[in-house]
């Protein structure tokens, strides 16, 4: 998909999924001329089969979301988190954070990303500056003193002030402007599933640490839940195989009763867990953002958040030396 739009941009953005998409919206409300480019087609990326997880939004991002006029395209499917119950294990005993002690609302909120996907590919799409180029990507890039001049794989010539890379951890942009990172393996995968549940979770996320790895229970609407299930690799290898029977008895022990009868709902995912830092987040007119700049463990759930303030400061920056008349 590609809109007719000049070669010559503010910004030019590589990776179209969440964080990447939110970066190029913020920054055309501001009236910057933005290309963002994805190596996939993005239109297969908006498939509830596609990514299976859930992020946790905190207070801070969610009222940049609100700022930009982003929220209102996934409200309806966001689940506020009133309570955490943090245990070791099934132990009785547990931390407890309650929404009426801060006093601002929420603690965060719950958003599957098939519905930030969905509502950021919409928002692009009414930006009349982004022009967004899918199937493609970069595979070569020149800097002058004056701009940043990238070819794509379909041979088409662009040019920036500023290349932006929100291509994830396994970023080829980070690698082509020779940015090293340093990588910690937590020798543990994550198996990601919606489960539904009999009894009213009232906005709690649960989150219980186990000797194999941390479960987490965060709530969905209508009585459901992601679950986010840590296991060394081949404990978790053996569990994604199991039968959809087997799989929730194991799922069970874990889970516990506290909600009544529970059951996995379709597809299951697995995601290696890793630790990585970028050596560097700037080069000459390039800079890297969300994973490909910092990749965490999903325990606290705030990864995408990290993205998320990258985002604001990035947008505050940029539309401020647009408006000063500067160079990006």
């Amino acid at each position: 998909m590609k809109k007719n739009k000049p070669e010559t941009y503010d910004v030019i953005i590589s990776g179209g999924g969440v964080v990447g998409m939110t970066l190029a919206v913020g920054l055309a409300q501001n009236g910057l001329n933005i290309a963002l480019i994805e190596y996939d087609d993005m239109a297969a990326s908006l498939s509830d089969e596609f990514d299976g997880r859930s992020y946790a939004i905190s207070y801070a991002p969610y009222l940049m979301m609100r700022t930009l006029g982003l929220w209102d395209k996934w409200a309806k499917d966001a689940q506020p988190i009133n309570e955490i119950h943090i245990t070791d294990g099934p132990s009785p005993l547990f931390l407890h954070f309650d929404e009426k002690d801060l006093g601002e609302g929420p603690l965060g909120q719950m958003v599957e990303v098939r519905h930030l996907r969905q509502g950021l590919f919409e928002a692009v799409q009414e930006q009349q500056n982004i022009t967004l180029i899918t199937p493609d990507h970069i595979i070569d890039v020149k800097n002058s003193p004056g701009n940043c001049a990238v070819t794509l794989n379909s041979g088409q010539k662009l040019s920036c002030a500023l290349l932006i890379s929100a291509e994830g951890r396994k970023s080829p942009l980070r690698e082509m402007m020779g940015i090293g990172i340093k990588s910690w393996d937590y020798k543990q995968v994550g198996i990601v599933t919606t489960v539904e549940h009999e009894i009213d979770h009232a906005g709690t996320a649960y989150e219980r640490f186990y000797p194999s790895g941390p479960f987490a229970i965060l709530p969905l609407q209508n009585n459901r839940a992601s679950i986010v299930w840590c296991e060394p690799p081949e404990r978790a290898k053996t569990i994604m195989t199991l039968s959809d029977a087997a799989f929730d008895a194991e799922l069970r022990k874990k889970f516990g009763d506290f909600l009544g009868e529970v059951k996995h709902l379709g597809q299951r995912w697995a995601y290696p867990l890793t630790a990585q830092l970028a050596d560097d987040y700037t080069a000459a007119r390039f800079c890297l953002i969300g994973d490909a700049a910092h990749g965490i463990h999903p325990i606290a759930g705030q990864g995408f958040n990290l993205g998320l303030r990258d985002i604001a400061v990035l947008i505050e920056v940029l539309v401020d030396a647009k408006r000063l008349g500067g160079d990006l």
